[in-house]
């Protein structure tokens, strides 16, 4: 039972130090989101993504990429 509530108590804490850690990364370049929006546009169109799920699928590829490259993750594309 102490095992448990030591993994639980870790596991909060590396949450906690992944939210605080998204508000230190810098923001990426208009032009970065932008490139990546395209590319992600391009992968869905070879994947087939259906257009319901196409804006979801879009906005976590260029979240995905984003956090790869260091930079803030977005809520939402234009």
């Amino acid at each position: 039972m102490n095992k448990l509530s030591t993994i639980i108590t870790l596991s909060a804490l590396m949450s906690f130090a992944t939210v605080a850690d998204e508000s230190t990364l810098p923001p990426a370049p208009a032009s970065d989101i932008a490139q990546l929006t395209e590319v992600c546009q391009q992968m869905a169109s070879e994947d087939q993504v259906e257009n319901a799920e196409l804006k979801q699928y879009v906005l976590d590829c260029v979240n995905d990429q984003l956090t790869e490259m260091g930079y803030q993750t977005v809520k939402e594309l234009n």
